[in-house]
């Protein structure tokens, strides 16, 4: 079943920044459906690891993916789906789920794909706010697929409906983050999977510490924020970032209602 589940978190990563890698239309739409699809299964397998009294891990190979063709994103995306699973309800749920993405993807459309050649053009930005973007695009897009996978942890292993809910909600919240960068990154021609997360980081014994750290990097990332929505000459972009900035200043507040319920 471990293995099930690192095979599968390969699966949703490609699947989800696959998505990315499209222009935005009804094919990146399809893909990213797929991949909620691929999450939910994930969190469905861990929680039949826990209860047979074992543990998952987010453990796997660095992802490099390198497409200048859509079919051979959607070729690869369906040589990874697969029917040899056990049998029982939840995966007879899974194959019946792959067996469908396997024949939509052989109906989406070709056309070239620019997310990965490093082009480094977008809009009019100058070499200064193109360097600024850069380097919070690549440092942001992996806290936020870190902060997804330790929340998800997290949430898999609480018995509490309301600490479990708050995870659900920053969980949702880091999910829209990551996409948003990426597909920032995706523009530029400088998509990639982020690195793998370390076991240390999200297999912690104090939660409530583990809140407070979050909190200070939170505090962190709004600060870089508005570092980037002050050094972009981009009204747009610049907008964008203070965006991100307030929907941060709600997620610590989130993470100290979390913190509320574990204090006596």
């Amino acid at each position: 079943m471990v293995e099930i589940f690192r095979r599968k978190h390969i699966v949703w990563l490609k699947f989800l920044f696959g998505s990315f890698a499209l222009p935005r239309g009804e094919e990146a739409e399809i893909l990213e459906d797929f991949a909620a699809i691929h999450y939910r299964h994930l969190k469905w397998i861990a929680k039949e690891i826990i209860k047979e009294g074992a543990d998952f891990d987010w453990d796997r190979e660095p992802i490099r993916l390198r497409y200048k063709r859509a079919a051979h994103l959607y070729s690869d995306l369906a040589s990874l789906l697969e029917s040899d699973y056990p049998q029982g309800p939840l995966f007879d749920r899974i194959r019946g789920d792959e067996e469908y993405m396997a024949h939509t993807l052989a109906r989406l459309a070709d056309h070239p794909i620019t997310a990965f050649d490093r082009h480094l053009r977008y809009k009019e930005l100058d070499e200064q706010s193109l360097e600024a973007l850069v380097r919070f695009l690549l440092e942001e897009t992996y806290k936020e697929y870190e902060l997804i996978v330790t929340y998800t942890y997290s949430q898999l292993h609480t018995d509490d409906a309301a600490i479990s809910q708050v995870f659900e909600d920053l969980i949702y919240e880091s999910m829209y983050h990551l996409k948003s960068f990426a597909l920032l990154e995706a523009k530029l021609g400088l998509l990639a999977v982020p690195r793998p997360v370390m076991q240390e980081v999200y297999r912690f014994e104090d939660l409530r510490q583990f809140l407070l750290d979050g909190i200070e990097e939170e505090k962190a990332a709004k600060e870089e924020c508005q570092k980037l929505a002050q050094a972009i000459r981009d009204e747009d972009l610049a907008k964008f970032f203070d965006f991100i900035n307030r929907q941060e200043s709600y997620h610590i507040q989130l993470m100290e209602e979390v913190i509320g319920r574990l204090e006596p």
